[in-house]
């Protein structure tokens, strides 16, 4: 999978790998408690990782030297040069399926070249799989009781795909075994494929090899990838190369027309809405918790809950107040965090959050769940002023790289604000991550004090940002 998204990645993995380990992603954290699971719901032979690949191997020719098992849990199979770890090994009765565990919520484009190869190896190596299956999280899955997960995993079947792509995965195999023994890496150059379908551990060390590449690169363009392929097919590298008659999109033409200029666009319509808003104002930003396989009782996979909030409070012009709450030790008693942010929030007034479906949804999830605050939480939902699409259609710098999140505009109004400047915590990831670092026993105390200490910076950060960027749009010079 990595040499089918880049050479040049693949080669790097096998001959010069990073020498230092990176820490595993929310997402593998997220596969690998799916994983367990799959393995505890439905009861089968697991054969053991811990040896390395060659001891899995041979555990596992033992087991199906002896005839086998019903179930089987990460089989290794090689057939000569190529081997591989499954997920699962099924036989029932004449039909033996080979099942790819994900803990996505549907089938991936990716998952079928994926398991492709894993079938093209067990063939090979004389297991007659006879039908390939996707076991993936089954989002309408609710917890009704603690430990009861029967239902969560949904498996579809995949075998026709994979039939049609096993040819291209057999000479693929082969041409990264011939990549694998090359002496030098592939000379590729960096673009689209260095962060799709996943961020590449070797952005770093090719950027520093190949030099900053084009200043505004074609995959800036605003959901724009088919349009950028396009125009590179016709040799162009650089978005400002581009002429303004190649782009028909009206946003594609506001961040080319800024990146050839160098000049922001800002339409003043904002400030004429903003400054019609009343006070108080309020700022509001959650950060919160999707667990692949949920441990509330009530709750969905992957459901968005909140174990914290800042909210910034201006009360009147210049006049502003900050509270925040942070919830980890009894993330499962949201009325602590309901209650708390009621309390703290004027009942009049714009309630301004940056991407109103994260919050609206807590809102609303909250309220289903709190008959005592479902009055007072659905009322804040009516009163959410989201200034992304206002600033998506009012506001561009060239440093945004074709981008409106909060941590891109934010900086070209007060460099300062940039989020890389807080530290450890600087992204959603992180901080999902940090609250699972928080809540692991083994965590230390002061690392705990440390971490909560980081969450409460960032996510205080995010209602600033709206504070700063709201008084951007309004006309209002400087931040504070």
């Amino acid at each position: 999978m990595s040499g089918r998204q880049c050479a040049r990645r693949l080669w790097f993995e096998v001959n010069q790998p990073l020498d230092v380990e990176v820490p595993p992603s929310l997402p593998m954290l997220q596969g690998r408690a799916f994983d367990e699971l799959v393995q505890r719901l439905e009861p089968g032979i697991v054969i053991s990782r811990e040896r390395g690949l060659p001891a899995a191997i041979a555990e596992t020719s033992r087991v199906m030297q002896a005839g086998g098992a019903p179930l089987i849990y990460q089989p290794a199979f090689r057939n000569g040069n190529l081997a591989v770890i499954a997920d699962i090994l099924r036989r029932r009765g004449a039909r033996t399926e080979l099942v790819e565990v994900k803990a996505s919520t549907s089938v991936k484009s990716d998952h079928v070249p994926d398991v492709a190869f894993q079938t093209l190896v067990l063939r090979g190596a004389r297991q007659p799989v006879s039908a390939v299956l996707i076991g993936h999280v089954d989002s309408s899955f609710v917890l009704q009781r603690p430990g009861e997960y029967a239902g969560i995993k949904v498996e579809q079947e995949v075998t026709a795909e994979v039939e049609d792509c096993l040819p291209v995965i057999a000479e693929q195999a082969l041409e990264f075994l011939a990549l694998m023994a090359s002496r030098q890496a592939p000379d590729i150059l960096m673009g689209a494929q260095c962060n799709s379908p996943y961020a590449c551990p070797f952005i770093e060390r090719c950027s520093s090899e190949q030099g900053p590449g084009p200043e505004y690169p074609l995959e800036i363009l605003p959901r724009g990838a088919q349009r950028a392929a396009e125009l590179r097919a016709e040799g162009f590298e650089d978005l400002r190369q581009v002429p303004a008659d190649k782009l028909s999109n009206e946003l594609h033409r506001r961040v080319h027309a800024a990146s050839v200029s160098g000049q922001p666009f800002l339409d003043p319509a904002a400030a004429e809405l903003l400054n019609a808003l009343p006070y108080p104002r309020s700022f509001l930003d959650f950060e919160t918790m999707a667990f692949a396989v949920p441990e509330v009782i009530g709750t969905r996979p992957y459901e968005q809950w909140p174990f914290q909030f800042s909210l910034h409070i201006e009360e009147s012009a210049g006049q502003l107040r900050h509270v925040e709450h942070l919830e980890i030790d009894r993330f499962a008693e949201f009325d602590r965090i309901a209650d708390a942010l009621v309390v703290a929030l004027p009942q009049t007034g714009p309630v301004f959050v940056y991407n109103a479906t994260l919050e609206a949804g807590v809102l609303r999830r909250l309220a289903a769940r709190l008959p005592t605050q479902r009055a007072a939480l659905t009322a804040i939902v009516e009163r959410l002023f989201d200034l992304l699409p206002l600033t998506q259609k009012n506001y561009y710098h060239p440093a945004m790289r074709g981008s409106w999140s909060i941590k891109k505009v934010l900086p070209t109004i007060d460099a300062t604000l940039a989020y890389e400047n807080l530290g450890e915590i600087g992204a959603g990831d992180a901080a999902q991550q940090a609250f699972l670092e928080w809540r692991d026993p083994k965590t230390p105390i002061e690392r705990r004090q440390a971490l909560a200490e980081g969450l409460k910076r960032y996510c205080e950060r995010d209602t600033w940002a709206m504070v700063v960027l709201s008084r951007f749009l309004s006309g209002e010079q400087g931040s504070a």
